[in-house]
């Protein structure tokens, strides 16, 4: 059966007929008899493919005839509700209500600018213009000594294997039981951040190559030694088209979005009273 001779059949149902006629009933009541604009609510066969092509999309398939049923009720509810609650004047000075409506609208001027695809120069022009934003992530490699939190006592012992790191000995004997590596390999600069937090992952980059230093991250106290630093090449609109797409995107919208402001608020006029002025 199609939709449309669903929505036929269903608007031939006496429940149809009825929740219609109470909606009629409703507005009697509300003290206004019902006119052909605001008053008046019809539940058509478009009306009914609607609500039905809605239900199928979330829950892909088609609704049964008491769904249906429940869902043509549910739509005269909010119909009834909602036209009411405008009669009332719920909607003034409702600061949820006005949210929505500017983010309606906000939707209706960005969506030609949400849906545009950009071309391959325009993608390149934003990478030139900020490579380091699209650049992939450093590659580190590293070796560490774990002393625990940081404290007195752990500084001591850290300044102490310096000592004996500097003469080339070993310094493990000072160390405390971690559950963490004692080297890592070029590691990017993200998996270094998850384990010992940003700011150690940030310094350890500036560390000068194959010395001894002492450090703190997240877990505590430690003694590096960077050994090797591998910035990988800026990349090519290929290999970053995704994020660039994203922020090409982002920034053709809100572009947008800054145009149709104008172009309404220039029609307003807007005074701004501040207290005490």
């Amino acid at each position: 059966m199609t939709w449309r001779s669903r929505a036929a059949t269903v608007l031939r149902e006496p429940l149809a007929h009825f929740l219609i006629a109470g909606a009629l009933v409703y507005a009697l009541l509300a003290g206004r008899a019902p006119d052909i604009g605001e008053r008046r609510i019809v539940v058509n066969e478009e009306v009914v493919s609607r609500i039905a092509d809605r239900f199928a999309l979330t829950f892909r398939r088609a609704p049964t005839p008491d769904e249906l049923d429940g869902l043509i009720s549910d739509y005269v509810h909010d119909q009834v509700y909602y036209r009411e609650a405008l009669r009332l004047g719920l909607d003034k000075d409702d600061e949820v209500v006005m949210r929505r409506m500017r983010n309606k609208m906000v939707s209706i001027a960005t969506s030609d600018a949400e849906a545009a695809e950009p071309g391959d120069a325009e993608l390149q022009k934003l990478l030139d213009k900020d490579p380091g934003r699209y650049a992939r992530e450093p590659q580190i490699t590293f070796s560490q000594l774990y002393f625990g939190a940081d404290s007195p006592a752990a500084r001591a012992a850290a300044n102490e294997a310096l000592a004996l790191a500097a003469k080339g000995e070993d310094a493990s004997r000072l160390t405390q039981p971690a559950p963490i590596q004692d080297h890592y390999a070029k590691s990017p600069g993200s998996d270094v951040a998850a384990v010992f937090g940003d700011e150690f992952a940030g310094a350890i980059t500036r560390q000068p190559r194959g010395k001894w230093v002492v450090m703190t991250s997240g877990l505590g106290l430690h003694l590096v030694r960077l050994e090797a630093l591998d910035s990988p090449a800026p990349p090519s609109v290929a290999e970053a088209r995704q994020q660039l797409a994203n922020d090409w995107r982002n920034a053709a919208t809100r572009k947008a979005e800054d145009e149709a402001y104008r172009k309404i608020v220039s029609g307003y006029d807007v005074v701004i009273e501040l207290p005490g002025k």
